[in-house]
């Protein structure tokens, strides 16, 4: 899911609300003027290969911090998804406070759509189209688009910074754009996942190749240009994002700004001279390029003059290039347009200039909020050690600028995310998993030790940790859920049709058309969308909605038992759970959250065409990408993991208990919103 390309935003602070009084506290509490609690969050790190890494001796540092607190498994959120999982561990509540349910949430209201889906945690509102000088094919907006921060609720550092404690935040989910508190605590954030790329996207690659037609081919977070070399020599254009001054056509179409790559290879060494937007980089085949800056300029008369006196906010980017091959096919990567860091066009971090203070120390670095290019490798455009050398950049920037971070952190409260786990986990589960239909026999054990490799790479980053904290000072280290394999995914919508929920405008061509376009609202009960969201067609809530509000319950029953009825071909139970959302967050808002979620049984999920609500004719398939782990099931069976320098003294932890044991450690009482307790009290 794309959207649009943002423009400088203006971002309102939210205000604080101060929470006095006493927590509970074991011994002597600590000074709030010196105490420093360190929180690191490593995504997708699981119980079951932790514990067998550790019986085996490979991960000391955890070890030593197990020996001084002690090792649980963690609760997740219901569903089990990133954005929702850091949604309860921010507000220290679950989402019927934050009201994050999915990645995917949906608009029943958009304009042309019975269904527009949307980012969960944060979405962009347009500007008002009267607030522009027109001027010919030329509109000049007196305001621009902004993101709005839909995760709602308490966000624990908003109670740290109102009572003085110094908090740092780096890089977490669900945090874009980022929001200044209110106190006297010093307060410094840089977004995580969730934060776009210069195109308004989630990370868009581009290959050069002569693999594809003229006409190139654009695929999910992607796409292949035609590039053809003439005596060694070739010119392309890399695309930008659209030209926001310029009027749409009468089709809708608005022009896409570009810059120039040309190309110079020699004929016999295997090496190129690449320039793109006039900047020279000279690759032999398997390197990478340092970060290139670009600038997209509208072709706006006088444009560069409006955008040098701030009138017109530059688009300046970086990318990566990637000499993928240069004999006897020529063969360019280009990474996803990162909003440069030492001039972000959109709000990336808090204060303002902390980006560019990072990218003049370190140098810059991967801002989009997923940095590892996992769609690259699902589509070919790299092979499994070129992304696994591209993730080992971006977690080598992650890492310089976290071992500063603790040279300079002094007090207070610093959140370190990773999410590389996550990725590696999910691109490389079925080497790990002999019964995996996506296996390549050709690799055979090739990559099998990949996932344990990045486990070891978590222990060195936190014996960095402990090297920096005192023998007073508190360390937590986290997963917000585990994993699991993706062996075969579930059609949830081409069972709703099966079953009668879902009409088809058109049977016979059902599979065709994604987003609902095929779909008849008028004999149509139920939806599903997103990986564990299924939504009654609701009168009164959907656009086309038929369920009287007197059905909704024995319609829901009657899905949900159904759905714990669906056996695969082998008498598997497909389905663990189906939680109704009235029942386990009765503060949900009816208008966003979903009826049912659908908790699936190990190796299984929804499927990739469930969340584009596309209804195939197969129920069950098998799982063929290269994206092969998951965590998208019964959140019973992919609990987190959790390791403190203290005991924990209660039953069952669970990841709301991360803000309340936060707040504790600075004598703060957990504030009213917060359902999570104090782990160390």
């Amino acid at each position: 899911m794309q959207r649009r390309e943002f423009v400088k935003l203006a971002i309102t602070a939210t205000g604080a609300v101060a929470v006095p009084g006493c927590g509970g506290s074991t011994s002597s509490p600590p000074s709030r003027t010196d105490h420093r609690v360190y929180v690191l969050a490593f995504d997708g790190l699981d119980p079951r290969i932790v514990n067998s890494l550790l019986d085996a001796g490979r991960m000391p540092n955890l070890a030593k911090l197990k020996s001084r607190g002690g090792l649980h498994r963690l609760g997740t959120s219901t569903p089990p998804h990133t954005p929702v999982a850091f949604s309860n561990i921010i507000s220290g509540a679950d989402p019927g406070i934050h009201q994050v349910f999915d990645f995917i949430h949906r608009d029943c209201d958009a304009e042309g759509l019975a269904i527009r889906p949307y980012f969960s945690t944060a979405d962009v509102v347009a500007p008002e189209l009267q607030w522009a000088i027109p001027l010919g094919k030329w509109h000049l907006p007196l305001s621009g688009e902004r993101t709005e921060l839909l995760r709602r609720g308490p966000a624990f550092w908003d109670t740290l910074v109102s009572q003085g404690i110094d908090t740092e935040i780096h890089y977490l989910p669900s945090n874009y754009p980022p929001q200044e508190p209110q106190g006297p605590g010093r307060f410094r954030c840089i977004s995580g996942m969730g934060t776009p790329d210069l195109m308004g996207s989630y990370g868009e690659f581009t290959l050069f190749t002569p693999d594809v037609p003229r006409q190139g081919k654009i695929v999910g977070g992607g796409r292949f240009v035609h590039l053809s070399m003439h005596n060694h020599f070739a010119t392309a254009e890399l695309t930008g994002p659209s030209d926001f001054l310029r009027r749409p056509a009468a089709d809708g179409d608005v022009p896409i700004m570009k810059v120039s790559v040309d190309i110079c290879r020699d004929p016999k060494v295997p090496a190129a001279t690449i320039v793109v937007d006039g900047k020279t980089s000279l690759l032999k085949e398997g390197e990478w390029s340092d970060w290139i800056p670009i600038v997209f300029r509208t072709s706006l008369p006088g444009s560069s003059v409006l955008q040098n006196l701030g009138v017109i906010p530059p688009m300046q980017g970086i990318v990566r290039l990637f000499m993928k091959q240069v004999h006897p096919k020529f063969e360019l990567y280009v990474s996803p347009i990162n909003i440069d860091p030492l001039s972000p066009i959109n709000p990336i971090s808090v204060p303002a200039g902390l980006a560019p203070d990072l990218a003049r120390r370190h140098g810059r670095f991967y801002t989009a909020g997923i940095p590892e290019d996992t769609k690259s490798l699902s589509h070919g455009a790299l092979d499994e050690d070129q992304f696994l050398a591209q993730s080992e950049l971006a977690m080598q920037e992650r890492i310089l600028q976290y071992r500063d971070t603790l040279r300079r952190f002094q007090r207070g409260c610093l959140f370190f995310y990773f999410g590389a786990t996550d990725l590696v986990q999910h691109m490389f589960w079925r080497d790990r998993d002999l019964e995996h239909p996506g296996r390549l026999p050709s690799q055979e054990d090739r990559y099998a030790e990949v996932v344990d490799d990045i486990y070891q790479q978590v222990d060195e980053i936190v014996g960095d940790a402990l090297q920096a904290a005192g023998p007073t000072d508190t360390v937590m280290v986290m997963s917000d859920h585990g994993f699991t394999s993706f062996r075969r995914g579930f059609n949830l919508n081409s069972w709703l049709l099966e079953q009668g929920f879902i009409r088809l405008r058109n049977p016979s061509r059902q599979g065709q058309w994604e987003m609902f376009l095929n779909v008849d609202w008028s004999g149509t009960t139920a939806y599903g969308l997103g990986m564990n969201a299924l939504y009654l067609n609701a009168r009164g809530r959907e656009k086309n909605g038929i369920v009287k509000e007197s059905q909704w319950n024995s319609k829901l029953n009657e899905i949900r038992d159904k759905l714990l009825e669906v056996r695969d071909a082998n008498g598997q139970p497909v389905i663990r759970r189906v939680d109704l959302v009235s029942k386990i967050y009765p503060q949900a808002d009816n208008k966003i959250a979903p009826d049912l979620i659908v908790g699936y049984e190990d190796g299984y999920r929804a499927s990739w065409d469930t969340v584009l609500g596309k209804m195939p004719r197969e129920i069950l398939v098998d799982n063929m990408d290269r994206w092969s782990g998951t965590h998208l099931i019964s959140a019973d069976l992919v609990p987190g993991i959790l390791v403190t320098s203290s005991p924990v003294r209660i039953n069952e932890p669970d990841i709301r208990d991360i803000a309340p044991t936060i707040l504790a450690e600075f004598d703060i009482a957990t504030p009213s919103q917060m359902s999570g307790r104090p782990l160390f009290s």
